[in-house]
């Protein structure tokens, strides 16, 4: 009487046993995409129904290695060439218009399954899956052979066997890293739907001056992840032992106020700041052109980096052409206990109109800066990983500041 029971098995329409016929309450947790009954289906054919409407869609970044259906396949260009190891070459992606050297980074398959879903919008989602980090090896019946890696074998992989049949969602190091992930974030935004950004419509006198009461009066909160710079250590496979303790200060939340001269930023974290001498401590990056085009990943401003004295900090441009950072200015800066506060001028960030928006983000010990990855592996980020916090300025009519 309470539980809502289900049949799931990878491709419902076709196991046919005596409990699973049809579409009718019985779920699915991948397609076989090479069955060509199935390509044909439409995105509503395909969902599985209760009481004949859409109950439940799987959305799977892969298929088996042995079906060549990985992460490079679409339905209108089929399956992508691949070499003798069953590794892809130059392929087609739909949004570029152009074909790339490593397409299985760009999750093609895996977004051609989560547009059908989102055409068809049923109240579940069936993801498939977050992180089956194993690479099973089987054989087929005894003294027969299975067509896998370009020939006749006497065994097979499925499931994680490589990056384009790999269905993890989970970052991995090198490769692919994120992608698949961020790609999940942003169609679970399409489904769901997400919450306008915060605007800020008023100025905020703030003094940069170690006492930080002035910053109760600025109401728009950035919140971050708390305890996500716990230390780990843990036994993996083969005798390996996999460290981690680059986490230091946990931030928590951030602020951001503007006056008709400058912008101010303010970071909280859960315990007192680590001194600023550290390597790489609380680092604030601005995207002030909210162009991902410009500057290193987006971020044209970087500060703290280099730290003059307890009141100044340097601020850095990214030097495109060169493709470094280079000293800028000499900004206020200030922290005491567990917060940090530092005052930019508006005109430095050429953000001097009425009206403005930029995006930002802090990190603290980062191992380094060559790669934005970085963020995600060591020390911690707000907010997570790649994304960024928007700050949209948008004021009510203002009076003039004495």
């Amino acid at each position: 009487n309470f539980f809502t029971l289900r049949n799931m098995w990878w491709g419902y329409y076709e196991w046919h046993g005596p409990r699973l016929i049809g579409t009718e309450d019985n779920w699915s947790f991948g397609y076989d995409m090479t069955n060509e009954k199935v390509n044909k289906m439409s995105p509503m054919e395909m969902v599985s129904k209760h009481n004949g409407k859409p109950e439940e869609a799987a959305v799977t970044p892969a298929q088996h290695a042995t079906t060549k259906v990985g992460k490079c396949w679409t339905r209108e260009n089929g399956e992508p060439e691949l070499n003798e190891y069953d590794l892809p070459v130059k392929t087609y992606v739909p949004w570029l218009g152009k074909k790339v050297e490593h397409p299985e980074a760009y999750g093609i398959y895996y977004q051609e399954r989560w547009d059908e879903a989102l055409e068809v919008e049923p109240p579940f989602i069936y993801l498939n899956d977050w992180n089956e980090w194993i690479a099973g090896k089987y054989h087929p019946e005894k003294g027969k052979t299975t067509k896998f890696m370009g020939r006749s074998n006497s065994y097979f992989f499925v499931d994680q066997y490589n990056e384009e049949f790999n269905r993890g969602i989970q970052p991995m190091k090198g490769g692919y890293t994120d992608n698949y992930y961020m790609q999940t974030v942003e169609n679970i935004r399409k489904y769901k739907g997400v919450r306008k950004y915060p605007v800020i419509k008023k100025y905020n006198k703030i003094t940069i001056d170690c006492f930080f009461d002035d910053w109760k009066n600025v109401k728009t909160e950035y919140r971050d992840t708390i305890g996500d710079t716990v230390h780990r250590s843990y036994n993996g496979y083969g005798g390996l032992h996999y460290k981690e303790n680059s986490g230091r200060n946990d931030i928590i939340t951030c602020k951001v106020a503007v006056n008709p001269k400058n912008i101010y930023f303010m970071a909280e974290t859960r315990d007192p700041l680590t001194p600023s001498s550290d390597k790489n401590w609380m680092l604030l990056l601005i995207d002030a052109d909210k162009n991902p085009k410009t500057g290193w990943h987006g971020y044209d401003f970087l500060v703290n980096r280099k730290i003059e004295n307890k009141n100044f900090s340097v601020m850095e441009k990214y030097n495109s052409k060169l493709r470094k950072w280079e000293n800028f200015c000499t900004v206020p800066c200030n922290y005491a206990n567990n917060k940090v506060e530092i005052l930019i001028p508006r005109f430095q960030l050429n953000l001097i109109k009425k009206t403005f928006a930029f995006d930002f983000h802090w990190a603290d010990n980062p191992e380094n800066l060559d790669s934005i990855i970085d963020f995600c592996t060591t020390g911690d980020s707000a907010p997570n990983r790649r994304f960024n916090y928007r700050c949209s300025f948008k004021p009510n009519k203002l009076k003039k500041e004495k």
